[in-house]
C-alpha cells in the first residue's frame, strides 16, 4: 500500500537502486572512466623515458655515440681519359680523375668492451671503452673487376681510410701498421662519398707486393651500441665483456656466443658472399653501413619498460577488484554506492603514479611493494566502513594482496607472461563461476 503513495520519479530512483543492470552497466562506465587517469599514466612514463633518452645523448656526446666502425678500406686515384666534342664540333680528349677503393682479403677483430655506467639526476647511462686489435691483409687488386689498366693508377696517392662515426670517443693516437712501415693516422676522409667521419693515412703502393698486411690497435669510447662492417673476404670477430646480458644486432648473429652474470663472449664469422656489396668498386656509395653486426649492453628491463607493461594491466587489475566489492554485495545484500567504487578505482590509479616515482629512485621491484602495500592500506580500512565485517575485510585484503602477487609474478616472468596470464585468468574465471553458480540472476534485487 505504501508504494501507491511513491511518485513517479521516487519510483525511477528506486528502480534505479535496485536494478541489477543498472548497477552493473555504472560499474562499466566507472571502469572506463578510470582508463583516463591510466592514459595520462602512460603517457607520464613516455615523457619520463623521452627524458631519460636526452640524458643518454646528452653524456654520449661528450663521452661517445653509440659507433659503427667501418673500415680500413683501401682508396687509389686513376685517371680516366674521355672524348668530348667541344663546340666547334671536334673531338677533344680529357682526362679526369677518380676513385677507385679496394676491400681486405681477411679481416680480424679481437676486442674488450670495459662497461661503465654513469649517473645523471635520476638516470643513467650505459658507457664502454673498447680495446681493439684489428689486423688482416689486402691481396692482389682486382683491376680486371673493373675494367682498368695498373698504368692508370696513381699507386704513390693512395690512402688507407678508416671510419669513425664519432671522432670524439678516440682516446689515443691510432697508429697503422703498413707492411714494414708504422704509420700515424690523421683525422677525416677525403672520400666523404664513402665515409662521412673518420681517419686517413696516404701509403705508397709503388712497387708493393700482392699481399700487403695490416694491424691498429683503436682505444675508443662509446654509448650503448658497438658494430662493425664485414669489410673482409672473411671477416672474424671475437669479443668479450663484464657485461652480463648483452643483446646481438646487425645483420648476423654470433656464430657461437655465452653469457653468464660474469660477462659475455661472442664470435662472428661473416664471408663477401653474405653482404651486399663487393670487394672492389668505383666512386659511388655501396652503404658500407647497411650490413652490420655488433652488440648493444642492453639492460634486461629498465625501469620505464617495466613501468610501461604494468600500466596495460591497469584495467585487469580495477576489473578484478571491482569484481570482489560486486561479490560482496550480491553474496552479502551489502549495498556499495557507485562513489565508493570511484574512490577505489582511484586508489588503484594512484599506486601507478606511485610505482614510476619511487621506481626511478629505489629500483620497480622494491618500488611495486612499497606501492602495493601503500594502496592496501588505503583501501582495505576505506572498505572496513562498508563491508562492516572483519572476516570479510579480511578476505578483501587477502584478495587485493593476491590479485597484486599475481600481477608481479607475470611482469617478471618475461618469456611466460602470457602463459601465466592466461593461466591466472582462467582460475579467476573458474572461481566466479563457483561463487555464482547459485545464485537466480533473475530474481535478484539489491537491497536499497
Amino acid at each position: 500500500m505504501e508504494n501507491k503513495n511513491i511518485s513517479f520519479f521516487e519510483r525511477i530512483s528506486q528502480w534505479f537502486q535496485q536494478s541489477l543492470s543498472i548497477k552493473l552497466a555504472s560499474i562499466g562506465v566507472i571502469m572506463l572512466l578510470l582508463m583516463i587517469p591510466n592514459a595520462m599514466v602512460k603517457d607520464l612514463i613516455y615523457e619520463r623515458e623521452y627524458l631519460q633518452q636526452n640524458v643518454i645523448n646528452e653524456v654520449g656526446a661528450k663521452w661517445g655515440q653509440a659507433q659503427t666502425l667501418i673500415g680500413p678500406i683501401l682508396a687509389i686515384p686513376f685517371k680516366e681519359a674521355l672524348t668530348k666534342i667541344d663546340a666547334d664540333g671536334k673531338e677533344k680528349i680529357i682526362t679526369i680523375s677518380k676513385t677507385a677503393y679496394f676491400l681486405p682479403e681477411s679481416l680480424k677483430i679481437n676486442g674488450a668492451l670495459i662497461p661503465e655506467i654513469r649517473k645523471r639526476s635520476l638516470y643513467k647511462v650505459n658507457l664502454y671503452k673498447a680495446n681493439l686489435q684489428i689486423e688482416g691483409y689486402f691481396g692482389a687488386l682486382g683491376f680486371d673487376f673493373l675494367a682498368l689498366q695498373a698504368e692508370q693508377f696513381e699507386f704513390d696517392k693512395a690512402k688507407i681510410i678508416f671510419g669513425i662515426p664519432d671522432m670524439g670517443g678516440i682516446e689515443d693516437n691510432i697508429f697503422l701498421q703498413w707492411g714494414e712501415q708504422n704509420l700515424r693516422m690523421q683525422p677525416g676522409v677525403a672520400q666523404s662519398q664513402i665515409l662521412k667521419s673518420g681517419v686517413s693515412v696516404p701509403v705508397d703502393l709503388t712497387g708493393k707486393e700482392a699481399t700487403i698486411p695490416f694491424g691498429l690497435n683503436l682505444k675508443l669510447r662509446g654509448s650503448q651500441t658497438i658494430h662493425f662492417a664485414p669489410i673482409g673476404k672473411e671477416t672474424v670477430a671475437n669479443l668479450n665483456s663484464s657485461w652480463p646480458t648483452p643483446s646481438f644486432e646487425g645483420n648476423f648473429l654470433p656464430n657461437d656466443h655465452e653469457s653468464t652474470e660474469a660477462g659475455f663472449t661472442a664470435n662472428w664469422k661473416v664471408l663477401d658472399f653474405n653482404r651486399n656489396y663487393p670487394q672492389q668498386w668505383i666512386g659511388n656509395d655501396n652503404q658500407l653501413s647497411s650490413n652490420t653486426f655488433g652488440v648493444k649492453l642492453f639492460a634486461s628491463v629498465n625501469e620505464y619498460t617495466k613501468n610501461t607493461r604494468s600500466a596495460k594491466y591497469a584495467f585487469l587489475l580495477i576489473s578484478l577488484s571491482f569484481m570482489v566489492f560486486f561479490f560482496f554485495e550480491i553474496i552479502n545484500g551489502l549495498n556499495i554506492h557507485a562513489i565508493q567504487y570511484i574512490f577505489i578505482g582511484l586508489a588503484i590509479s594512484i599506486f601507478y603514479i606511485l610505482l614510476l616515482s619511487l621506481s626511478e629512485h629505489i629500483g620497480f621491484n622494491a618500488a611495486y611493494w612499497v606501492s602495493t602495500l601503500a594502496i592496501i592500506g588505503l583501501i582495505v580500512p576505506y572498505s572496513a566502513a562498508i563491508l562492516k565485517d572483519k572476516k570479510r575485510t579480511g578476505i578483501l585484503a587477502a584478495t587485493i594482496g593476491a590479485i597484486y602477487t599475481f600481477i608481479f609474478i607475470i611482469l617478471q616472468l618475461e618469456d611466460y607472461a602470457l602463459l601465466a596470464g592466461s593461466i591466472g585468468l582462467f582460475a579467476v574465471l573458474a572461481v566466479a563461476m563457483l561463487l555464482s553458480r547459485k545464485i537466480d540472476w533473475h530474481t535478484l534485487k539489491r537491497s536499497v
